[in-house]
């Protein structure tokens, strides 16, 4: 015995359609800004691995009881604490500045900023900038104070 052809189901009915479009909206809702960075995380990130650094470095002055300095390379993007073996580099989109003092300056792409014993500095800025934000870690010469700032550039 045959069924009616009406009677067998050919497809998917429009509520069973529309549950499942509701589940991938869903999905998406929450999967999608999971996935997007926004632009200015990754700068303050950076930031963040050379205020890390200079603070490394300061310590180590004062522990050790002698000027170490946080050398950086700006076309590498490299930063180093003085005397150790950790080199760490940044992004490549991130642009790196580095000002500081006369005679911290190795050559034209590389420099440092020293700390002192006493926990003081020979002061300086770095900035880093990517995808028109700029974020600068300033260090206070007298105390080794070590500060980042966010701007829109």
């Amino acid at each position: 015995m045959r069924t009616p052809r009406a009677a067998v189901p050919n497809g998917f009915t429009l509520l069973e359609t529309l549950v499942a479009l509701a589940l991938v909206a869903v999905l998406l809702a929450v999967a999608v800004p999971a996935l997007v960075v926004p632009k200015g995380v990754e700068l303050r990130a950076a930031a963040d691995l050379v205020a890390t650094g200079l603070r490394q470095a300061r310590l180590a002055a004062i522990r050790e009881q002698r000027p170490v300095a946080l050398l950086m390379d700006v076309e590498a993007r490299a930063l180093q604490v003085e005397g150790g073996r950790r080199i760490r580099t940044l992004p490549r989109d991130v642009h790196l500045d580095l000002f500081t003092a006369q005679g911290e300056v190795l050559d034209a792409r590389r420099g440092g900023i020293r700390f002192f014993p006493d926990g003081s500095s020979t002061g300086g800025r770095v900035t880093l900038a990517r995808q028109g934000l700029r974020t600068e870690v300033n260090v206070e010469w007298l105390t080794g104070r070590i500060r980042v700032r966010e701007d829109g550039a």
